[in-house]
């Protein structure tokens, strides 16, 4: 068990918050190069943080989730499938994003940039980053409820 800002939680849990807060800020950083005209740069940490959450978080919690660890998840009477849902489809809008970002950026020199053609792929990492923050604070929610009086 530990305990991190008043809140006790087994250590499974306060590595699923920091990490999957970490991420957050990673793809928030992320938004903001690609904002910034920093093609190559947000192309490679956008690449990052969708790849460790969706390699090393999101197995780890669906592992926990239906092993029946929390009995029934994450309260009686409730069912993880609206949160399982908004995060399969965060994790589809992400994939298209990263497929659009590949076939439409262009490479000049050192630098990497998306042409006009690339606005779905800026339509989809839009809708990836607003499906993943829901499915966040979906997240946070059953925290708080699980843990914090």
């Amino acid at each position: 068990m530990v305990e991190l800002l008043g809140v006790v939680m087994p250590d499974i849990v306060a590595f699923f918050l920091i990490g999957e807060l970490a991420v957050f800020a990673v793809i928030v950083a992320a938004f903001v190069l690609a904002r910034l005209h920093r093609g190559r740069h947000h192309h490679y940490v956008m690449l990052a943080a969708f790849l460790v959450d969706m390699v090393v978080f999101k197995p780890l919690m669906t592992a926990r989730a239906f092993s029946g660890v929390w009995g029934e998840y994450p309260w009686s009477g409730t069912s993880i499938l609206p949160h399982m849902v908004l995060d399969s489809l965060a994790l589809v809008a992400g994939l298209g994003a990263i497929f659009l970002g590949f076939r439409y950026r262009v490479k000049k020199d050192a630098n990497m940039f998306m042409p006009p053609e690339g606005k779905m792929h800026r339509w989809l990492g839009r809708a990836f980053i607003v499906l993943w923050t829901i499915t966040l604070l979906g997240g946070l929610r059953i925290f708080m409820d699980a843990y914090v009086p």
